[in-house]
């Protein structure tokens, strides 16, 4: 009995250093696939600029073109002098491009075609001072729900989420003051008088 007793315990003793060994395993490749999300996650800054600096703003989108300047601290639409440039949609617009991350950089591009940026869905300028960024929106994979894109004409392209796309697919009417801001505009400025 004596025997069996210590076999058992031998067994036993085995089988607790096995277990041991798997979870320290376990472990390890716990903590492996953990920061490997973290690089697989990492994210490149596409572009990151200071908003209140810009002072013309170019979009060409589905054949239309905008064109806004800023003077004397108000946004104007080249296109119509008359035309009333809701501020706040600017702003909105420049917040939503001023700082732009990625997910996915596919460096040393040589056909910019086969994402769409030779003729792209949408191109956008935005200058000022001595400063220029060209953004080029291509064409959008259903796969990674993401749009390509380029800046400045780099061999580089970007993927970037369809709700950008969308923030940044905007068309003159998209500018224009609501007709109830322009009233209460025209009233504030006749009780002035």
């Amino acid at each position: 009995m004596n025997k069996k007793r210590k076999r058992n315990l031998l067994l036993l003793f085995v089988l607790l250093l096995a277990v041991t060994a798997a979870f320290a395993a376990l472990k390890m490749y716990n903590k492996r696939a953990s920061s490997n999300d973290v690089e697989e996650m990492e994210k490149y800054k596409v572009i990151e600029i200071d908003s209140s600096m810009v002072k013309e703003i170019g979009i060409i989108a589905q054949g239309e073109n905008v064109n806004l300047l800023k003077k004397d601290g108000q946004w104007k639409a080249l296109e119509d002098e008359s035309f009333q440039v809701d501020e706040n949609q600017v702003d909105n617009f420049l917040a939503s491009i001023s700082s732009i991350t990625s997910d996915v950089k596919i460096e040393d591009v040589t056909d910019m075609a086969q994402y769409g940026l030779v003729s792209p869905s949408l191109n956008i300028t935005l200058q000022w001072e001595d400063n220029m960024y060209t953004i080029k929106v291509g064409d959008y994979n259903s796969v990674i729900d993401s749009y390509y894109l380029n800046i400045n004409d780099e061999n580089i392209v970007y993927t970037a989420d369809s709700s950008l796309f969308y923030a940044l697919n905007k068309s003159l009417s998209d500018f224009e003051l609501a007709r109830e801001a322009v009233e209460t505009q025209v009233e504030e400025g006749g009780s002035q008088d």
